[in-house]
């Protein structure tokens, strides 16, 4: 195997972080435009966290640094896109894109399981993304796309009224609430709990 083939996911997460900065100029000022413009980016960016895991299993290119730098790049992308959202006011009553409730959830979760992961380290351990937190990310996700498109329809199953983005994002940051604080619990057992035995 080419010993690029195995740089190919780590230099992924690097693009990943350089797309992280323009996501959030493209949201300073929002027009439609450039919110449009930010969703492919952010789409772009969340693109890559898929395609460098699967070259990484598929390759036999895991590294324990990308083990760190992948979930550390996937975090700072969804907490640009989360405070992005909730800096957005709505044109109709005022209300924030997003809860500002619901970011410091995941803002406070994220820094705690960053914290766990520097304690394994500190350890020499190397914990790689539970089953929960693969989920919770992509649940994560594509609910800031879906809140990103917030006054747009979905018509789905046929029903006779429409539901906007904004709702079907909303409920699915929920959903990714609930596998982040169960990922969260996951990370504290494994770390503080069962390493100790």
């Amino acid at each position: 195997m080419a010993p690029f083939i195995k740089k190919i996911p780590n230099w992924l997460t690097y693009l990943r972080l350089v797309l992280i900065p323009v996501f959030v100029v493209l949201m300073i000022d929002p027009s439609r435009t450039m919110v449009s413009v930010a969703a492919w980016v952010f789409i772009g960016a969340a693109i890559t966290d898929y395609v460098d895991g699967f070259v990484a299993r598929r390759f036999a290119a895991v590294s324990d640094f990308g083990k760190l730098l992948d979930p550390l790049a996937d975090k700072i992308l969804v907490m640009a896109g989360l405070v992005m959202l909730v800096s957005q006011r709505s044109d109709i009553n005022g209300t924030p894109w997003v809860p500002g409730w619901m970011v410091v959830i995941v803002l406070s979760r994220e820094i705690w399981v960053t914290g766990l992961r520097g304690v394994a380290a500190s350890r020499g351990l190397i914990v790689p993304a539970g089953g929960a937190g693969k989920i919770k990310s992509g649940f994560q996700m594509v609910a800031i796309v879906l809140l990103l498109m917030h006054d747009l329809p979905i018509r789905a199953f046929g029903l006779p009224f429409p539901w906007s983005c904004h709702i079907v994002g909303i409920n699915f940051l929920l959903i990714s609430l609930v596998f982040s604080l169960w990922g969260a619990f996951e990370y504290t057992w494994s770390i503080l709990v069962a390493n100790q035995k």
